[in-house]
């Protein structure tokens, strides 16, 4: 990520800007994770990380500006790790599971992120910035298809249109996810994604499989 320049004073040390970016995501995500997505604001997040309101407008240009930067963030930062696993493993069958895998175990090890890109994705989408998101989306699926494709030409899948094939087979990991991470109460209503990780990894295969 390119460093941005910010004037300082000549009795001042320079800020490191990108520093000062994540520390402003930081703080947008605590004040999510305490509050949901509407505790976030420009007064709340200067008050846990100690940016001037110069600097997060600097930055970010409002507020809705930190909540689609931090978004993004997290959107890109899941894709990254799921494609990885995806790319790691071997064979059709494998790759299938490892998408499910991958997700669910971001989604458990990252579950404030999990939840606030649940949470974020209607106000970014209603936002100025509902073309990147589709744009990112679209990006998204295609690798996707571009996967499933050549294994369902070869006969590995079964002969459905491949753009149905990442519903099909993230589908039900995504909405288990959705609604363990609903439950803020700390209670415990759902069990933890990862006490089915293998039945769903299993059954996304059976979905699909040939």
């Amino acid at each position: 990520m390119a460093s941005r320049i910010t004037p300082t004073s000549s009795t001042a040390p320079a800020e490191a800007p990108t520093d000062r970016r994540q520390d402003i995501l930081n703080a947008a995500l605590a004040c999510a994770a305490e509050g949901g997505v509407d505790a976030v604001s420009i007064d709340g997040v200067r008050a846990r990380c100690g940016a001037s309101v110069g600097s997060i407008y600097h930055h970010f240009g409002n507020r809705d500006g930190i909540v689609a930067a931090l978004f993004f963030d997290i959107f890109h930062d899941q894709s990254r790790n799921v494609q990885a696993q995806l790319d790691a493993a071997q064979g059709v069958e494998a790759g299938v599971q490892a998408l499910v895998t991958g997700y669910l175990d971001w989604v458990v090890a990252q579950p404030e992120r999990a939840r606030f890109l649940f949470q974020a994705r209607g106000a970014v989408a209603a936002g100025p910035r509902t073309p990147d998101l589709a744009e990112a989306a679209r990006r998204r699926n295609e690798a996707l298809v571009a996967w499933f494709e050549p294994h369902q030409q070869s006969g590995a899948l079964r002969d459905l249109p491949c753009e149905l094939m990442p519903s099909l087979v993230m589908g039900p990991v995504q909405s288990y996810c959705r609604a363990w991470l609903s439950d803020r109460s700390g209670q415990g209503a759902l069990p933890s994604p990862d006490t089915y990780r293998s039945e769903l990894a299993a059954a996304a295969w059976r979905t699909v499989r040939a």
